[in-house]
């Protein structure tokens, strides 16, 4: 199945697809149910079989797919291969519905056991480049001024030139006046943490580091497509009000174990990809397609028939 990344691709351009009809309504239960549905279909028609391990769904109230779900025309078949997905038919519900940007359905697929998962709805998270990971191991409790003292060095950049990027939420707002008493860039964003994750991997963003506390199963899919990049993440589990389920500190290797797969589609136009577009001859999607054990990654634009 990591090997035919292409069929995953399929069931993200059709959630993207179908969730952009909700572009700008307001509504996200339909437009969650829409992409929902049609991820679940696409994947139901791969020879395959697949668990989700952990989605969407429970802390938004959304309608899955649930960890637990299986699927694949080989689900429940005995004698094949198993497979693992963590999911999101929106990554940014809210930028799809008022026609906001970076909104994406995302997946992930590993081999039987191998994904992390968790029924609490958060991670604190930290990711950075290969650059980075390269020379330095970040650790989730440095201080602020401490991993901004190892960011300069491992970059040759002054803190007022490293840029850091975070969800704005009122949870974050000790640690953005801290990066910003250290005179660090904040590029400061709604919603969407996978893309500010990967971006932290494409040296043209200008990203440096992604730090704060986001959802859960976006921090699965996230190690999946950092193991795929080269790049650093780490993260530790959070309950609903805030408090860690304990002190572990998860690395990559422990939310992912061997090989994995990443796809994306872009539903809104974002910083990663471009949103869907429609033309004449049908939908245009623009997707990316990653696979750790070859280190390939491939930009794609795909051109759909009515």
């Amino acid at each position: 199945m990591i090997n035919r990344v292409l069929d995953l691709l399929r069931a993200t351009e059709a959630a993207a697809i179908a969730a952009s009809a909700w572009i700008g309504t307001g509504d996200k239960l339909g437009a969650d149910k829409a992409a929902t549905e049609a991820m679940r279909d696409r994947l139901n028609r791969i020879d395959t079989a697949c668990k989700v391990v952990i989605g969407e769904g429970k802390k938004d109230h959304s309608s899955g797919l649930f960890a637990g779900e299986r699927v694949g025309k080989l689900a429940g078949k005995k004698d094949t291969e198993q497979y693992e997905l963590a999911v999101d038919p929106i990554d940014g519900t809210r930028p799809t519905v008022t026609s906001g940007p970076e909104a994406m359905s995302v997946l992930a697929v590993a081999h039987e056991k191998a994904l992390f998962t968790t029924e609490a709805p958060y991670m604190f998270k930290i990711a950075y480049g290969p650059d980075i990971a390269k020379s330095l191991d970040l650790g989730l409790d440095d201080s602020i001024e401490k991993m901004v003292k190892l960011l300069s060095q491992a970059t040759g950049k002054n803190p007022e030139r490293i840029v850091v990027c975070m969800l704005d939420r009122p949870r974050h707002e000790k640690m953005i006046s801290e990066f910003r008493r250290l005179k660090v860039r904040l590029k400061l964003i709604q919603d969407c943490d996978i893309s500010g994750a990967i971006a932290t991997c494409l040296p043209e963003s200008g990203i440096d580091l992604l730090y704060g506390i986001g959802g859960a199963p976006e921090g699965v899919i996230t190690a999946c497509a950092m193991k795929c990049l080269k790049g650093g993440f780490k993260a530790r589990v959070i309950n609903q009000d805030g408090s860690p389920t304990d002190s572990k500190v998860y690395s990559i290797e422990e939310l992912v174990k061997g090989d994995c797969a990443f796809v994306a589609t872009g539903i809104t136009n974002g910083s990663l990809l471009k949103g869907v577009r429609f033309t004449s001859r049908g939908p245009v999607t623009s997707s990316v397609m990653m696979r750790s054990q070859s280190g390939t990654v491939r930009w794609i634009t795909s051109f759909h028939g009515n």
